[in-house]
């Protein structure tokens, strides 16, 4: 399956997915994935990006005036259900500031299901 992910949508899988608890085989996939979908040095430059930690824990800031081009990535079978199972997962839904990102993102992802 392709995405067109923008730069929030990459930056916040990037996040969701390095949260996840697996075992050692999957969190190698969840790096697969990572790297692939990973904002590059160029594009940290663009974006004005900076990487702080707060009470031990990464956290990612960018000038939000600032965006990327949506960039086109393929996924496998396996991949996608990594990838659902991640946003199934995830209980940090942030209604209002997460809707920007995610709602194109679950209608790419759960489209089927959401007509069924």
């Amino acid at each position: 399956m392709k995405l067109m992910l923008d730069h929030t949508q990459r930056l916040n899988l990037h996040a969701l997915l390095g949260a996840q608890r697996a075992d050692v085989g999957s969190i190698r996939a969840i790096w697969a994935i990572q790297d692939r979908i990973a904002i590059d040095a160029e594009e940290e430059k663009t974006l004005e990006l900076k990487r702080d930690t707060v009470a031990g824990q990464e956290r990612v800031v960018w000038n939000p005036a600032l965006s990327l081009p949506a960039r086109e990535y393929e996924f496998t079978d396996a991949e996608i259900a990594r990838l659902k199972a991640a946003l199934h997962t995830w209980d940090s839904y942030g209604v209002a500031t997460d809707r920007c990102w995610l709602q194109p993102l679950v209608e790419m992802l759960f489209s089927a299901e959401m007509r069924d």
